[in-house]
């Protein structure tokens, strides 16, 4: 049990879970200005001012919200601490998926405790802020935010798994397939976990052969395709891996695989095909019978098509004659 400073100067009590009543005197933000500057990161300015009398301490936080309210992601912004009756500026950088800013209705700014972000109430410390992703208000009318909850068996498929090298020593590429198959939005994490030889893939542990791949968020019905790059603490362990598993669930690597709701389990492959070759027939050079075949253009024509015979060839050079060219004018003697 902990307290937590006020920004209007009292305290709030916290029991196992964050507390989400609103604090007397919240901070308020202004100023706000959205960039996207890469399609990876979002540069997020503004200023929070803290109409209390105690220093305000926590963490800005921004989530992204769909159509229906639904958080599609949330991040923390950066960690802030404000004095009573004054405001400061701030600037921070959010590393948002460009296809998940995309699926954006509008943005949602508020404070919270440190590296609690995903489990604030959205209010508990400042008065939250609703923008379009262009920085312009939203609408009044604008669904509550909520957060979905976790994925039920059954809601996700994968399919399509293909594991390949980049190129690179102990390096590679992992591309699948996620359906959404629920009626409602859903939003985890993707994690790929390896195994060796004689590890028990049914143990309780996270093998040391883990990573995570990305978060992802899928509307009701909808599929989506997603290629990570995968890289291991230990990278040279690569070659231990016989097995692996790929999941899906809220918390990621943290969750036991053979607890996610959505599992593919797999072979690591005797021989990895490269990131960008492909592996089909067509590809390895003409079959033993193309190449037997000669090529159209390089045939002789046939006479009944040409109307004529061996006896009728002739020498063009004969038939017409070229000029011949003008002799070199002579050149003047020294």
């Amino acid at each position: 049990m902990s307290a937590v400073p006020d920004a209007g100067g009292g305290s709030r009590v916290q029991v196992g879970v964050p507390d989400t009543k609103p604090v007397a005197k919240p901070l308020k933000f202004s100023g706000v200005t959205l960039q996207r500057t890469t399609p990876y990161t979002v540069d997020v300015t503004y200023t929070l001012t803290n109409p209390g009398t105690a220093q305000a301490r926590g963490a800005t936080c921004l989530a992204l919200l769909d159509e229906k309210g639904f958080v599609i992601h949330e991040a923390e912004l950066g960690r802030i601490t404000v004095k009573g009756g004054t405001d400061d500026v701030f600037v921070d950088r959010a590393y948002v998926m460009e296809d998940l800013w995309k699926d954006a209705l509008t943005v949602l700014l508020y404070t919270a405790r440190e590296f609690h972000c995903s489990q604030d109430g959205f209010q508990g410390t400042s008065e939250p802020l609703r923008l379009r992703p262009t920085g312009s208000p939203a609408a009044a009318d604008a669904p509550a935010p909520r957060r979905p909850g976790p994925p039920q068996p059954g809601a996700l498929v994968l399919s399509d798994v293909d594991l390949r090298k980049t190129g690179e020593d102990n390096e590679y590429s992992l591309q699948y397939t996620v359906k959404n198959v629920s009626a409602r939005r859903i939003t985890g994490d993707a994690c790929v976990q390896g195994y060796g030889e004689d590890e028990d893939v049914s143990e309780d542990r996270a093998s040391v052969l883990a990573d995570s791949l990305r978060n992802f968020s899928l509307a009701a019905g909808a599929t989506e395709t997603f290629t990570s790059s995968v890289s291991l603490d230990d990278p040279r362990r690569w070659s231990e891996v016989v097995a692996l598993d790929l999941f899906l669930d809220k918390r990621g690597c943290k969750t036991k695989p053979v607890a996610a709701p959505a599992l593919v389990r797999f072979d690591m492959p005797e021989v990895l095909p490269v990131l960008g070759e492909d592996t089909t027939a067509e590809d390895e050079g003409d079959s033993a019978e193309d190449a037997a075949e000669p090529d159209a253009h390089d045939a002789d024509p046939d006479e009944e098509a040409t109307g004529m015979d061996s006896s009728d060839a002739y020498d063009p050079e004969v038939e017409f004659p070229q000029e011949p060219s003008p002799p070199d004018a002579e050149e003047p003697a020294d």
